[in-house]
């Protein structure tokens, strides 16, 4: 007889952002146990997946739990699906610490549990970058959303059976999961649907031939539990409808239960198929499970995850200073897996969300000692005003540094000359400020070094009687031997930008602003801000403003300031003279804010200055670096529904995007550990609209609960490029965990903020 094969992964995860540590003991009993029950006495056979962390903390409260797991998993009854040492969003974290978290397969915990080799994708969000990653650390085949990645294929002709995908020269196979099913499932067991409903609906999947599908691929926390999250209140009778249903299963001759590493023997995976995709670079659970829910909704995301790029950023300038060859064997890279934990961004209760913010405060704190106590090693005193290490394992070259100095009273005048053994170098001093008496109190001190690697070099400040002050024109026009652009006076939009030493094409070339007054996030504007705030009122820039240049022989400036009720804004844009490139910063002072979406539009392209066939966006989303077609229509940055503001971002994990053709194109940076933002690209080549690339703080979901006062800052750096891709990158890595700076005069003191 050929039968319907059911299998099934129940998700087990104790970090669940609803769930408090004070009710574990009860979820172990209410919500574990019944899963091992139903193996143990009714014939279920399926996967039960947790986190390391998650048993650890079960072996701690209940190792008996443990001790029958061990048993049934003996006996073939069930088998240990894995996931990792946290359940984390991965192609929103660095591919180091996927590289980390998934490692925990051959640790002591996972080999006292199983020898299997099947991954449950952390809250069913991947990225194909992520599978050489799976493949390194040991698993062939990994559980996904089956109705998510059909997006782009022809549902009609590929069923359950386990598939593979593929990225350049590696792949993997794919068992699938259903979010169908696992919600059909869900509203049984909660008296929504029938026992004989819910039958018929899994009989209808047999079909002639030998099937298999997924039944159940989900939370196990939906038992006997009350879950305000879900709206589901527990009754009392969700586990004997769930121990019905198994029986009636198991009674029906024409259904078999298998594990899901038997499913992959009876149904051999041979589909290939095409998952991730320009419009869907990152595939989610459902609607509501969009990436960006963990990115930038929640409690504040944005900030949650600076935090967690900062405690990255320092784990290697600490391992560049003791030159380890690796640093994840450091302890401090177990607790950043535990804080980049995905439970930390969505339903935190109080004190779960307490406990991320001691554990990463704690964690950037004792890295911050570790690296004081190593660098007054390696900058020791000598006869200088300034020292600048390289602890990097790539030569600095000539990158432009900033390094912000304060001076005590009475000792600079004027101004100085910066010289580095004995040679006079060329300088730049931005935002002096004076103390009452004329002296300079602080500035910013603009240098283009070249330092080897592993190496320093000495600076000498020479007092000199020329006035460091620029004078300032408005002017909102400027250009450099490889920059050319204007800004406009309404809001500091970019009017015109181009880098002639690239291509003579513009990158940007606005030939009239809009004066249509009605905001339009659908129209945004190349250095426009769009903002929505909790009640649905919309928010923009475009206001009348003076743009203000300095020149200086390094970079220009030009900035403006504009106002909205509930805050100042302040832009910066640095024009370079000896590269391609542009940065801008923004400088947000909020008096008192509770957002709903606030967007940067950095860049408009038009899709017709570029090769059709090459033209993409190339990013690393958690794993491998990833290329994108730009030719189909992509708006991450359009509502979901009514509640969820976008459909999606790209992780931008190195902090870097591409986009252009193979010949021509431009790189952004953003340094993610001062304010994390997330990439969402606007294109669609066939019209006459641009290509746009927006940077989002805030996005709004039902998780969303943020309020902001005070100050934030963030930068973008824009380099026009050729076919130097690489080289770019080699770059924004070293600015990124850029240089270490001391000072030995004691009349100088060097604020070293970043690191």
């Amino acid at each position: 007889m050929e039968k319907l094969s059911l299998y099934s992964v129940f998700h087990g995860n104790l970090n669940y952002s609803s769930i408090p540590r004070e009710s574990y003991h009860d979820i172990i009993d209410l919500c574990y146990w019944p899963i091992l029950n139903a193996t143990k006495n009714f014939g279920l056979r399926t996967g039960i997946e947790f986190s390391i962390n998650t048993l650890s903390i079960i072996n701690k409260i209940d190792p008996l739990f443990i001790e029958e797991f061990k048993k049934l998993i003996k006996e073939k009854k069930c088998e240990f699906i894995f996931s990792g040492k946290e359940q984390i969003v991965s192609p929103l974290v660095p591919e180091e610490i996927n590289k980390k978290n998934f490692g925990y397969k051959s640790g002591q915990e996972f080999k006292k549990i199983s020898k299997g080799n099947i991954a449950y994708v952390h809250e069913q969000v991947f990225s194909n970058g992520l599978i050489p990653l799976y493949l390194n650390s040991g698993f062939k085949n990994i559980m996904i959303i089956y109705e998510t990645a059909m997006q782009k294929n022809d549902i009609s002709r590929v069923n359950f059976s386990p598939s593979k995908i593929k990225i350049k020269n590696d792949q993997i196979n794919v068992i699938w999961n259903s979010r169908y099913a696992y919600q059909t499932f869900q509203k049984y067991i909660h008296g929504k649907i029938s026992k004989k409903d819910y039958v018929r609906f899994v009989l209808n999947k047999k079909h002639s031939k030998n099937y298999c599908f997924p039944f159940y691929g989900s939370d196990m926390e939906i038992f006997g539990n009350d879950n305000p999250v879900l709206g589901l209140t527990g009754k009392g009778n969700e586990v004997m409808k769930f121990y019905e249903i198994i029986k009636e299963f198991r009674d029906i001759d024409e259904i078999e239960f298998l594990l899901p590493s038997e499913i992959l023997k009876k149904f051999s995976p041979k589909n290939k198929i095409i998952t991730c995709t320009g419009k869907n670079p990152i595939l989610g659970k459902k609607e509501e499970s969009i990436v960006t829910r963990w990115a930038t909704c929640g409690r504040d995301n944005s900030k949650s995850n600076s935090l967690c790029y900062q405690a990255f950023k320092k784990i290697n300038v600490l391992s560049n200073l003791e030159n380890k060859n690796s640093t994840f064997d450091d302890e401090s890279v177990v607790r950043l897996i535990d804080c980049w934990g995905s439970d930390y961004r969505t339903h935190t209760e109080e004190g779960k969300f307490e406990l991320f913010n001691k554990n990463i405060n704690s964690l950037n704190q004792d890295l911050d000692k570790k690296i004081l106590k190593i660098r007054k090693k390696k900058i020791h005193a000598v006869n200088s005003d300034i020292v600048i290490y390289n602890h990097s394992r790539n030569d600095w070259n000539n990158i432009p540094i900033e390094i912000k100095l304060h001076f005590k009273p009475r000792f600079m005048k004027k101004g100085f000359d910066v010289y580095h053994k004995n040679k006079k170098i060329k300088s730049q001093l931005e935002n002096i400020k004076f103390f009452r008496d004329g002296y300079i109190k602080s500035t910013t001190l603009i240098l283009t070094p070249k330092i080897l690697k592993k190496s320093k070099i000495n600076i000498k400040l020479i007092k000199n009687n020329i006035s460091s002050l620029t004078k300032k024109n408005e002017k909102n026009i400027t250009k450099t031997s490889n920059v050319k652009i204007s800004l406009s006076n309404k809001g500091g939009i970019i009017n015109y930008l181009s880098f002639p030493n690239i291509s003579k094409k513009p990158i940007i070339d606005i030939k009239r602003i809009s004066k249509d007054k009605k905001i339009n996030f659908n129209n945004l504007l190349p250095n426009q801000i769009f903002i929505s705030d909790k009640k649905g009122k919309k928010f923009s820039d475009l206001q009348e403003t003076n743009v203000i240049l300095e020149n200086y022989p390094i970079r220009k400036k030009l900035s403006c300031n504009t106002k909205l009720p509930f805050m100042n804004i302040k832009k910066d844009v640095y024009v370079y003279e000896d590269i391609a490139r542009v940065d801008i910063k923004y400088i947000f002072n909020f008096k008192e804010f509770r957002p709903s979406i606030f967007r940067m539009n950095l860049i408009n392209l038009d899709p017709k200055k570029f090769n059709k066939k090459s033209f993409n966006y190339s990013t690393h989303n958690g794993g491998m670096l990833e290329s994108f077609s730009l030719n189909d229509v992509i708006s991450h940055d359009k509502p979901t529904n009514k509640k969820i503001s976008s459909s999606g971002c790209i992780g931008t994990t190195n902090c870097i995007v591409d986009v252009g053709d193979k010949n021509y194109g431009i790189t952004i940076f953003t340094d993610k550990s001062t304010t994390y933002s997330a990439c969402m690209i606007n294109s669609n080549s066939s019209s006459n609209i641009p290509t746009r690339i927006i940077n989002s703080i805030c996005e709004s979901d039902d998780t969303t609960m943020m309020q902001w006062k005070g100050r934030k800052e963030i930068s973008f750096s824009i380099f026009g490029r050729k076919k130097n891709e690489k080289s770019i990158e080699n770059i924004c890595e070293n600015m990124f965990y850029g240089l270490i700076f001391a000072s030995n005069n004691s009349n100088i003191m060097v604020n070293d903020e970043k690191l």
